[in-house]
């Protein structure tokens, strides 16, 4: 059988992917292989009606085969599949290896199409990014764009960029689950019991993510409205200025980057 898609990876992104896309109809079940070496994973994978199997190279047997291993694996990975014997599309989310990398491991009939997706994928409210790659031609990004669309918002960027993306979004719920962490570890420390603590916290970042992407008004303009003259939020705002929370911000997001930087050398 000529699947439509192979996915080489079935941990939590690779099968957040695939349930996703089956979820949305992008493909049916029965048109996608999975490779993966974990027993437990490929039961799963099963018994969502795919195909399961621990050998790389049946994936070629694909239309288009999908990267979904940690960077460390890839070596592995394209010494049971390259040199591609014909002209194929490979989707990376692989983060770190640029498309000129994973072309020189896998053959001059690779067309790479390079996807930054984020954890909160795996709950339908993902952001993933999108370039062309070393040998894509246009159209070769229908596919991951169907299939990404299904797990939230999609943005198309040029690969120069995907450090970038990778620092902002990639990481960037890392971010916010830290502020979550603190929120909750403030609310106790005034008081407040811990369940209760979470829950004031989880569902404020809840709504005011929400927020954000809903309302006309830019991220300034809506904390300026919650902002009153002398309020509480005010002496709050102006603690976090006098400790430079923005540089600190923009300083995190920059060092995210230049690490992504040298992990691509």
């Amino acid at each position: 059988m000529k699947y439509k898609l192979a996915i080489i990876g079935g941990g939590n992104m690779g099968q957040a992917i695939l349930r996703g896309a089956i979820k949305a109809e992008v493909v049916e079940a029965r048109q996608v292989l999975v490779v993966d070496t974990d027993k437990q994973r490929r039961s799963e994978i099963e018994a969502l009606g795919c195909v399961a199997t621990e050998d790389a190279t049946e994936s070629l047997t694909a239309e288009q085969i999908m990267l979904a291993v940690k960077p460390q694996v890839f070596v592995a990975v394209a010494s049971s599949i390259a040199p591609l014997t014909e002209s194929k599309i490979v989707i990376s989310i692989m983060a770190g290896l640029s498309s000129k990398v994973l072309r020189a491991a896998l053959g001059e009939n690779a067309r790479i199409v390079r996807v930054m997706p984020n954890t909160p994928c795996s709950v339908g409210a993902g952001m993933t990014a999108i370039a062309f790659g070393v040998g894509a031609k246009p159209g070769d990004e229908a596919l991951a764009e169907s299939l990404f669309k299904s797990l939230g918002e999609i943005a198309i960027v040029d690969e120069s960029l995907m450090h970038a993306v990778t620092a902002v979004s990639g990481s960037g719920p890392a971010y916010v689950f830290l502020l979550a962490e603190q929120m909750q570890k403030a609310a106790i420390d005034l008081g407040i019991d811990q369940a209760t603590a979470k829950l004031l916290a989880y569902q404020t970042i809840f709504g005011a993510g929400k927020m954000l992407c809903e309302s006309s008004m830019n991220a300034c303009d809506l904390r300026d409205a919650v902002t009153s003259p002398g309020g509480t939020t005010q002496a709050a705002i102006e603690v976090m200025m006098k400790r430079d929370l923005p540089m600190i911000i923009n300083h995190a997001i920059h060092a995210a980057h230049e690490r992504g930087v040298e992990l691509d050398q």
